[in-house]
């Protein structure tokens, strides 16, 4: 491969993850009901790598069984080795998934098997409907629809194709390809919504950490407003949830009585972030 070619290829595959990492963690925030629309930012590379590797480990079992079911197909509707294949798609994702959550992610066993099974179980039904669907596709003659819903007798689009020029059957393609993309936008939203936050940052994750914010001493009133129990002559937060640190803002979860609270600070109020051991003001009753 020419070399201009292959940075072509590795520019291309890396701005898909970059979309796919840039989806993910919206989807994330949506949920905290905030949003960063910071460009530039490379960790999302490493997110969208995340996001997509269980469909492809997915994949990779179920083209296996399909490939083996299509040279088999006299045997029956699965042979020996494609129930093999169909097993490991699912048994093999969940115990890699199985180590990321309790080990890496420090949960506890039976929650790292719930997420495990639960990720594993869907990236497996999408592989089965994106396969299902080419197989639908490919024997259709390009009119999937019509070979569904009106025992392969085709629709009619001539309102639609006399008026754009597009081919009926292209119209049922852009259809499908359509439902593609909604299937695999579900499946960011859920993978933003519930897997993300438990996986740590280092791996491409964003789960909160526990942090100390220093407020900036001309907005310690400001941030008093928003409920951050801090004064001017004790700037530093008590330990709280950071939730995700963006290139303009901090958006951390508020402490004990204001627990559920989500505040987005921006950065030119923050003077300074604390992680790992707590600091004790000088002075403080509770200090040494």
């Amino acid at each position: 491969m020419p070399l201009e070619m292959l940075v072509k290829s590795l520019a291309a595959i890396a701005a898909i993850f970059y979309v796919l990492g840039f989806l993910t963690t919206n989807s994330y925030l949506y949920l905290l009901g905030v949003s960063d629309f910071s460009l530039l930012r490379t960790r999302f590379i490493l997110t969208g790598v995340l996001t997509f590797m269980p469909i492809v480990l997915a994949l990779v079992g179920g083209i296996y069984a399909a490939v083996d079911v299509y040279a088999h197909n006299d045997e029956g509707p699965l042979s020996t080795r494609a129930y093999v294949w169909v097993l490991a798609d699912i048994a093999l994702p969940f115990a890699l998934y199985f180590a990321l959550f309790y080990l890496v992610a420090d949960n506890d066993a039976m929650t790292s098997a719930r997420d495990a099974a639960l990720l594993s179980v869907v990236c497996a039904v999408i592989v089965l409907a994106v396969l299902s669907s080419l197989a639908l596709y490919r024997t259709s003659e390009r009119r999937p629809l019509s070979h569904l819903a009106r025992r392969r007798q085709p629709f009619n689009y001539d309102r639609f194709s006399a008026r754009f020029g597009v081919p009926d059957a292209l119209v049922e393609s852009m259809i499908f390809a359509v439902g593609g993309f909604l299937l695999m936008l579900a499946y960011i939203a859920l993978f933003g919504q519930y897997f993300y936050p438990t996986i740590p940052e280092q791996l491409g994750g964003g789960r909160p950490r526990i942090a100390q914010v220093l407020i900036a001493a001309d907005a310690v009133p400001a941030v008093r407003e928003l409920g951050l129990e801090i004064t001017e002559e004790a700037p530093l937060s008590a330990p709280l949830e950071l939730l995700w640190e963006g290139e303009e803002t901090y958006v951390i979860r508020l402490p004990h009585p204001h627990s559920r609270t989500v505040v987005q600070l921006a950065r030119p109020l923050v003077a300074g972030v604390v992680t790992g051991q707590v600091i004790v003001p000088v002075g403080d009753p509770e200090g040494p």
